[in-house]
């Protein structure tokens, strides 16, 4: 029979805590931003500096703003996803005019 032992002597057994409490998960609040290229552009097409996601997604990173994009399933169709916790900031410096809030 094995044992799990850890140097300090405690284990996780003895560990109770509300990790949703500690780090205040229910604050977070999130937008998504759409926008629709040509839905005849291939899967993979260039990445160019014009492109309005990646144009927001990098002034985001670059504003401390914890943000993700990804493809949609419908062709031509990106999203960005923007991440934050108390009031609602005002994203309207880092995203592209070419994008349409969606709410959840």
């Amino acid at each position: 029979m094995s044992s799990c032992f850890v140097p300090n002597g405690a284990s996780l057994e003895d560990c109770h805590s509300n990790l949703f409490c500690l780090a205040d998960l229910t604050g977070i609040k999130w937008k998504r931003y759409v926008w629709q290229g040509p839905t005849s552009a291939p899967i993979l097409f260039p990445v160019t500096e014009e492109d309005p996601i990646l144009c927001s997604f990098s002034r985001c990173l670059k504003s401390d703003v914890l943000s993700v994009w990804r493809r949609h399933q419908t062709p031509g169709r990106r999203e960005l996803w923007l991440f934050w916790w108390g009031d609602d900031p005002n994203f309207a410096e880092l995203i592209h005019h070419e994008l349409t809030g969606k709410g959840l």
